[in-house]
């Protein structure tokens, strides 16, 4: 049964853990063909770059041996080098409880198919043709969130 409350809460618990990350804003909601994007962002470079960096720092605290270690720290350095801002598009979903599954399997490839068409008509701005794009999918399920980056 569809609840607006846990929608709405849901993509505000989302946005602030965006915020919180260094995502900026630029659309809630945004409609467009047939479609609207829950939550569109762009992770500038730099808030892209320190959220690569503290993964690094975790897997390395977990990492077994020198070489691992080293392979970690060469993969990071790769990532980070030709990084550039990127918009993100960010399917939420929100559930009460996981009585009928996470909310992120929800997603079905229609749905999917969706958004990407939504994008496509969104990067018609001059202003954002230029960028990477990601798309993402955070699940609310009660008051936990599963944010899953590059989801499809």
């Amino acid at each position: 049964m569809f609840n607006e409350n846990t929608w709405k809460n849901g993509e505000k618990l989302v946005q602030n853990y965006m915020k919180k990350h260094g995502y900026k804003l630029i659309y809630t909601n945004f409609p467009c063909v047939g479609v609207e994007l829950d939550i569109v962002a762009i992770l500038p470079a730099k808030a892209n770059k320190k959220n690569l960096k503290q993964e690094l720092t975790k897997k390395l605290k977990t990492a077994n041996s020198r070489e691992s270690r080293k392979n970690l720290k060469q993969i990071y350095k790769n990532s980070v080098q030709n990084l550039k801002d990127m918009l993100v598009i960010t399917e939420v979903k929100a559930r009460l409880t996981e009585k009928f599954g996470k909310g992120f399997e929800a997603i079905d490839a229609k749905k999917k198919q969706h958004i990407k068409r939504g994008a496509e008509f969104l990067l018609k701005d001059e202003k954002l043709s230029n960028l990477q794009v990601r798309f993402d999918v955070a699940s609310v399920d009660g008051n936990k969130i599963t944010y899953i980056e590059n989801a499809f």
